[in-house]
């Protein structure tokens, strides 16, 4: 039997509390991919209450090496799949770990799906890294054009049929649902991803309009600061379905990040629920909202200047909204529909 053995990043949590961005997506695929029988999803620890139930844990603790864990965690699980003439690999975000199986089982067809920059991740590096990876994988995926760019950045070649751009996608509404006066921001508590922006512009906005609140969803593991306003909100990590309720009752989105994104995610998820969305144009942004604000410069004074200006004038704000269902394109179903190709070929 050929299977589909989708391999998280070793420090993935599959867990509906705390998914991230690859675990969502990797939940979708296993949901609603026409291959999904044949797909067994591989993490660095055995969960309770996984995503799916075709999750399997390495680990009942994480182990405590002097060696790396990521070593030890893939030397296990090259001895629990098993069939590797029959079988896809699909390794997530983990370059080192297209790598390893690569040698291990050089029959299987292997897959790396790049979520992050290809130059910041380990065994991608380099020019002759990410050389190695084009001969000799069998696929590689991007989540964005940018991402694909940073890839192909020092090689000769620009372009290669091994390689294709896949967009997180998301469900749609299917009508604009009636909005609250809420601006939300959504992501790690850290300056990368704009969150002082961010709070010290909600501040002059929650003061200068009274009947607007703020909520801040997310957390991070870093000490980070917070202001505290009788309308500001702090929901700490809360599950991806709550997020989607929360952003379908939202007005405004806000994704100030000062890193370059991969790709933005919220942004995405922010269109597919009618959310006006201000955005900075940071790595990957730029491709995920055709109908979005982006910021000339990413400061406070221009992130309270356009959410004011969005609070002010009611029309434009429920042009946005609207735009952003009636052309809203990354949708989950061209997700599963790119990828099940993928599979269809291999199987």
């Amino acid at each position: 039997m050929k299977n589909i053995n989708i391999i998280l990043p070793y420090k993935e949590t599959y867990n509906t509390k705390i998914a991230g961005a690859v675990s969502i997506l990797v939940s979708q695929l296993s949901k609603f991919s026409f291959f999904k029988k044949k797909i067994k999803i591989f993490g660095s620890v055995s969960l309770t209450d996984p995503i799916t139930k075709n999750y399997y844990g390495i680990f009942k603790k994480k182990p405590f090496y002097f060696f790396s864990r990521t070593n030890y965690y893939l030397h296990l699980l090259n001895k629990i799949i098993k069939n590797e003439h029959t079988t896809i690999n699909e390794i997530h975000n983990r370059p080192q770990a297209a790598k390893f199986f690569l040698k291990k089982k050089p029959l299987c067809r292997n897959i790396l799906y790049f979520h992050n920059s290809p130059k910041e991740l380990r065994g991608s590096k380099s020019v002759k890294e990410r050389l190695f990876l084009l001969n000799n994988l069998d696929k590689i995926i991007f989540v964005s054009e940018w991402s694909k760019r940073i890839f192909f950045e020092g090689l000769k070649v620009k372009n290669s049929n091994k390689t294709q751009v896949i967009y997180p996608g998301s469900d749609c509404l299917k009508k604009l649902p009636k909005k609250d006066n809420l601006i939300i921001f959504a992501g790690k508590l850290n300056y990368a991803k704009g969150y002082y922006i961010f709070l010290d512009a909600i501040l002059k906005i929650l003061n200068k309009h009274k009947n607007w609140r703020a909520k801040v969803i997310g957390d991070d593991p870093r000490p980070y600061h917070k202001k505290y306003h009788k309308n500001l909100e702090y929901t700490g990590w809360i599950t991806h379905k709550q997020t989607l309720n929360i952003f379908s009752k939202a007005a405004i989105v806000t994704i100030p990040s000062i890193w370059e994104e991969p790709l933005g995610r919220t942004s995405i998820e922010a269109s597919s629920r009618g959310c006006a969305t201000i955005l900075s144009k940071s790595g990957g942004l730029v491709e995920t909202n055709n109908n979005g604000i982006f910021l000339k410069d990413n400061s406070k004074n221009e992130l309270f200047k356009n959410i004011d200006e969005l609070i002010i004038n009611k029309k434009k704000r429920h042009t946005l909204m609207k735009n952003n269902l009636r052309n809203f394109k990354l949708t989950i179903k061209k997700t599963i529909y790119d990828t099940d190709k993928i599979y269809k070929g291999f199987l």
